[in-house]
């Protein structure tokens, strides 16, 4: 047996390491194969019922054109943002927050908080804007109970009245009759 592996192996190496012989000519490709035949276009079909009308788009909410309208306004001149009305104000015991409200005739109110009972403060703050009209007039605090208890009203030119407890949420109460 093993001179068999031995004679094997010898075999083998021999076969893979002796030169071949050079290879013969190459022979003429074949034909191609037939082409399918192309299949009959169908006629188009009728045309299909007209569907109905789709549901109408969304448009620019109210509330932002009015906002748009009072910018442009604005910078158009025709309305010019002024002060109209300056109120003083006392909020809580212990610690006391004092200072002054503005309003504007755009219905903007802004305040200048005291850094204490003391010192005046020293920069206006952004606080609401009341409504879009554009005709405020006047604003007036009453306080009740060593200020325990104040309420604030705005006007506008036409007689909307609006107030508020906190100068943050104001509520519409209505309009005078004016002739």
């Amino acid at each position: 047996m093993k001179y068999f592996i031995s004679i094997t192996a010898i075999v083998f190496t021999l076969n893979g390491c002796l030169p071949q012989g050079t290879p013969g000519p190459e022979g003429p490709p074949g034909q191609d194969g037939q082409k399918g035949e192309q299949g009959l276009q169908g006629e188009q079909g009728q045309k299909g019922e007209e569907g109905s009308a789709g549901v109408a788009g969304k448009s620019v909410p109210a509330d932002q054109l009015q906002k748009l309208d009072k910018f442009l306004s604005n910078q158009n001149g025709r309305h010019k943002e002024s002060v109209v009305g300056i109120e003083s104000y006392s909020f809580g015991l212990a610690p006391r927050v004092t200072g002054f409200c503005y309003l504007t005739n755009n219905g903007r109110i802004f305040k200048l908080e005291n850094k204490n009972t003391q010192v005046l403060g020293d920069s206006f703050i952004f606080v609401v804007d009341i409504s879009d009209q554009t005709d405020f007039i006047s604003l007036s605090r009453i306080a009740y109970g060593d200020d325990i208890k104040q309420y604030f009203s705005a006007v506008t030119e036409s007689g909307l009245v609006f107030t508020s407890q906190d100068l943050k949420l104001w509520t519409s109460q209505g309009s005078i009759p004016l002739d």
